[in-house]
């Protein structure tokens, strides 16, 4: 699985461009993706995971958290997610809302 990043908040994680552009587009009946699709992204990027979403093996391992109101998040990366996850088709794979 790759990861994708569709415009500034959506990231699809899915094998091929094509195939996430499609799955985006039957997602959310966006016609013209390409304005705003912005490529590939490197399963090496991070993103923030909720510590009570870790396994219990890693929330004990010692650790950078970053504190975001009253919860605390771990960096990791889209490959660790893909894998815990076990992604195997597309998906939205994170999201931020403005």
């Amino acid at each position: 699985m790759k990861v994708f990043k569709m415009n500034e908040c959506d990231l699809v994680a899915a094998e091929t461009e094509s195939q996430a552009k499609e799955f985006y587009k039957k997602e959310f009946g966006f016609d013209d993706i390409a304005i705003d699709f912005e490529g590939e992204v490197p399963l090496t990027d991070t993103i923030l995971i909720n510590v009570d979403d870790l396994p219990e093996e890693e929330q004990v391992l010692t650790q950078e958290f970053t504190r975001i109101g009253n919860e605390l998040f771990a960096k990791r990366s889209f490959k660790w997610l893909i894998e815990k996850e076990k992604i195997t088709s597309p998906c939205i794979i994170a999201s931020t809302e403005y």
